[in-house]
């Protein structure tokens, strides 16, 4: 199932069904949403997990949200599994498992914390949820519901989890700043890396640049920051299968004074097909004290989601990738970090 895009809605549709009421009452000028309790999951039978049904994730799981002019939109990435995240599929029945997702997990009344900037943004409360109609890959429900967003919150992307499985991190105080020199590096860093690969270098070095977002580091003074370049391609669903995108980490030297690729991801889309990754936004899902990074890649006619993180040996690399290959064909898997020596570049 293609993620809902923020600017391109109509990609999804979401099909309303009212499971029960829900009353406004108005008290001292402020309006209070009276929302029945959760229904409690049914029980399965006895004997039924020997009769072959599916368990559901045992573990938390991330979600991602969007809020548009029609509504705010709920829908699950992966399942949160050490540290990296596992996709949720089902090997079977997938409209059974579908609806047994939504009865555990996203039924009316379920709240799940959201997270902007790696910090508390708000509440997402859910209304209905229901499985698309049209045939998608992955199956996989998405919950239309009611938003109570903490003051002078903007965004309308979020990464959430259930209420019980969020973290305990401080209110929401602000994204990292994206310092000055940050887009003076990128670029130099981003040349490096193509003229390492062979690859055709940008004819407008702005224009190849899509994207780059401050990540905040743990213990260091000054943020690390993602960048996206694009040759012959750009940032959303379409195009063709020419050209290619390099996604890069940059984070502070040991002086402070440049930058080093710690992760890098070229890929040369006659090899891979279109591949053009956009960061949706970073949290600290795993609680190892440095941040996951979730993004949205878009195919030439469809999108993925995917995600980049430290490992256990403190080195960066993807931990997730969720991708239904198009038409049952298989399409070479490409480096998940390709480089072995960092590039660095001075930051001044």
């Amino acid at each position: 199932m293609k993620p809902v895009k923020p600017y391109v809605h109509a990609a999804i549709v979401v099909i309303v069904i009212l499971l029960g009421g829900c009353d406004n009452v108005g008290w001292g000028g402020a309006n209070v949403a009276i929302v029945p309790p959760p229904q409690k999951a049914t029980a399965l039978p006895e004997g039924a997990a020997e009769a072959g049904v599916e368990p559901l994730p045992s573990s938390p799981i991330l979600y991602y949200v969007v809020r548009t002019a029609d509504g705010a939109f709920l829908t699950p990435v992966g399942a949160i599994s050490g540290d990296s995240l596992t996709p949720i599929r089902s090997a079977g029945d997938a409209k059974t498992f579908g609806g047994r997702f939504i009865a555990e997990f996203m039924r009316q009344g379920a709240e799940f914390t959201l997270f902007a900037g790696g910090r508390r943004a708000g509440t997402f409360l859910v209304e209905t949820a229901e499985l698309p109609t049209t045939p998608t890959c992955p199956l996989l429900p998405t919950a239309k519901g009611s938003l109570e967003m903490s003051s002078n919150v903007a965004e309308t992307e979020f990464l959430a989890l259930a209420r019980s499985d969020a973290p305990s991190v401080q209110a929401r105080t602000g994204r990292p700043a994206l310092l000055p020199r940050i887009r003076i590096v990128a670029p130099i860093l981003a040349e490096r890396m193509i003229r390492k690969r062979g690859a055709e270098l940008p004819g407008n070095w702005m224009g190849a640049m899509e994207q780059l977002t401050a990540i905040p580091i743990s213990g260091q003074p000054n943020a690390a920051f993602t960048a996206t370049f694009l040759v012959g391609d750009t940032l959303g669903p379409g195009m063709d299968n020419d050209g290619y995108s390099l996604f890069f980490i940059g984070v502070p030297t040991a002086n402070q004074t440049g930058y080093d690729s710690v992760y890098v991801n070229y890929r040369n889309y006659a090899e891979t097909g279109k591949a053009a990754p956009r960061v949706i936004d970073f949290l600290d899902w795993t609680r190892d004290d440095s941040p996951e990074i979730l993004m949205q890649v878009f195919g030439v006619s469809d999108s993925w989601f995917e995600a980049v993180g430290k490992d256990a040996s403190g080195n960066w690399r993807r931990i997730f990738r969720d991708r239904c290959e198009e038409g049952g064909r298989s399409l070479k898997a490409p480096a998940v970090a390709d480089s072995a020596a960092p590039d660095t570049a001075a930051g001044r």
